[in-house]
């Protein structure tokens, strides 16, 4: 049986920061819901990766649910899928690693969630975020000197539980324990969160972007914070 994944669960976040499993066509496909602008919302697919469908797919009808619905791949490239559970919450599951690229299109022009304009430059740090938006949560602590997460705490057995009504605070600096290392994690997204602090996402590439303001009126832009620095930043989590 699927166990509970160890790391973050990113739950209340947007429809834009999660991929999902949708049936098209004939054939179950990964999909992400991608903003152009003006209050557009594309539905862009990745038709090739049926591979990627059926991984999310098996953990959810071993589970007893049906096929489809969202998936989250964080920075590590692990596939974390919730499912619905008998208190009507969603518990989280690894299902594997993301292997290859996730590739989408919009009116021909592709999609890329690599810190990467449309033409292929690579974005600079404080630059708008302009590919798909699916990404891991993370809290820059308000004073800009700490980096967060927090998620349902587990038991320590095996398999592990869901620990009632207990949520685990990680913050960065008790798992560096080294104030340099912290201020090289913290610093590429105060710079563009400033000390208010607050959410930023991590996506599949270790690609850092933060949204700051509303844009043209229809939504929150996105800014490009930087690539998170591996040597200072959370343990990569058990999987097995």
């Amino acid at each position: 049986m699927p166990k509970l994944y160890g790391g973050v669960w990113p739950q209340n976040v947007s429809r834009l920061a999660k991929y999902g499993v949708r049936f098209h066509e004939g054939a179950w496909t990964v999909a992400v819901l991608h903003e152009v602008g003006s209050g557009l919302r594309y539905l862009a697919l990745d038709d090739a990766r049926d591979d990627l469908a059926g991984l999310v797919n098996g953990i959810k009808q071993a589970l007893g649910n049906g096929p489809g619905g969202a998936f989250y791949v964080n920075e590590y490239r692990h596939v974390i899928v919730p499912v619905d559970s008998a208190d009507g919450t969603s518990h989280y599951y690894f299902a594997g690693y993301l292997h290859g690229e996730l590739t989408f299109h919009f009116e021909g022009v592709p999609l890329s969630t690599r810190p990467v304009q449309p033409d292929g430059q690579s974005l600079k740090p404080g630059e708008r975020w302009v590919g798909p938006r699916p990404g891991v949560p993370y809290v820059l602590a308000a004073g800009g000197s700490d980096i967060y997460y927090q998620t349902p705490a587990l038991t320590d057995s095996d398999p592990p539980a869901v620990r009632p009504m207990t949520t685990l605070k990680v913050q960065l600096s008790k798992v560096l324990r080294n104030s340099a290392l912290v201020r090289r994690a913290v610093e590429p997204v105060a710079a563009i969160r400033g000390y208010e602090g607050g959410r930023f996402y991590v996506n599949e590439h270790g690609a850092m972007f933060t949204p700051v303001d509303k844009g043209d009126g229809n939504g929150l832009d996105y800014i490009y914070c930087g690539t998170i620095d591996r040597a200072a930043w959370f343990s990569e989590p058990r999987t097995s």
